[in-house]
């Protein structure tokens, strides 16, 4: 086989949307070279975003804009799961969500898990974003959720899930066991409803962590009540 030359791009091709005038429309950008995001939802519509290769995504070879590619991330890892997920409509932002809450929780939530477990349990953490249908007979509404959990021999222990609904693409849920602890819709979520700007790099820093804050204390809360329970003794409850 004859070697490629040396310095040669070897890399896949990436392939991006129709070209587009107007150039980038992300704010700041001044590119004129701009590109249609290529994600496309169930009712066959179309991303309307255009960016420039810096400022669209890849993945798997395609471009697409910020939050589609966070939402095509979610669908390829729930059909490596064996869950095929149709495209959610071009508006809806609760897969994306529930990404980026989640991953701001993860080091804080295991942490947790580890130290509330002993020598018998182990930690379930699966990375899956997994979509349930909604379901009329139990008034159980459509939802995204990524969860995780402390298991014994016999079961789970305790599951800690971060859950965003159709019904409310706004709103994270964090639920314990079957207990929804607490329901707040992200301070940059609120922000973008009342029309507020951005902030800073280091103040939106401060106001994810303050917001991770309040999600881990409603945890340690309902832990610190409740407890976790092992053979012969408790762990956590309060007197």
């Amino acid at each position: 086989m004859a070697k490629k030359p040396k310095g040669e791009d070897t890399s896949p091709s990436v392939r991006y949307g129709e070209r587009e005038g107007g150039g980038c429309d992300h704010t700041g950008c001044r590119s004129q070279e701009a590109y249609r995001c290529l994600y496309r939802d169930r009712r066959a519509v179309d991303c309307s975003w255009v960016a420039c290769r810096e400022h669209l995504r890849v993945v798997e070879g395609s471009a697409y804009c910020n939050r589609h590619a966070s939402v095509v991330e979610v669908m390829i890892m729930s059909a490596r799961q064996g869950n095929e997920l149709l495209p959610p409509d071009l508006d809806n932002r609760c897969a994306s969500l529930v990404r980026a809450v989640a991953a701001d929780l993860e080091e804080p939530v295991v942490e947790r898990l580890v130290r509330w477990g002993d020598a018998n349990t182990s930690i379930i953490n699966d990375p899956a974003i997994r979509y349930s249908r909604a379901n009329r007979l139990q008034h159980d509404p459509g939802h995204w959720e990524r969860s995780w959990a402390l298991a014994s021999k016999t079961g789970i222990l305790l599951r800690v899930g971060v859950r965003v609904e159709d019904s409310r693409p706004e709103t994270v849920v964090l639920t314990g066991g079957g207990t929804h602890l607490v329901e707040l819709i992200p301070p940059w979520i609120m922000r973008r409803l009342s029309g507020g700007s951005g902030l800073g790099s280091q103040s939106e820093l401060v106001e994810r962590l303050a917001y991770q804050h309040q999600l881990l204390q409603a945890l340690d809360a309902y832990v610190e009540k409740y407890g976790i329970t092992y053979p012969g003794h408790t762990v956590g409850a309060s007197a």
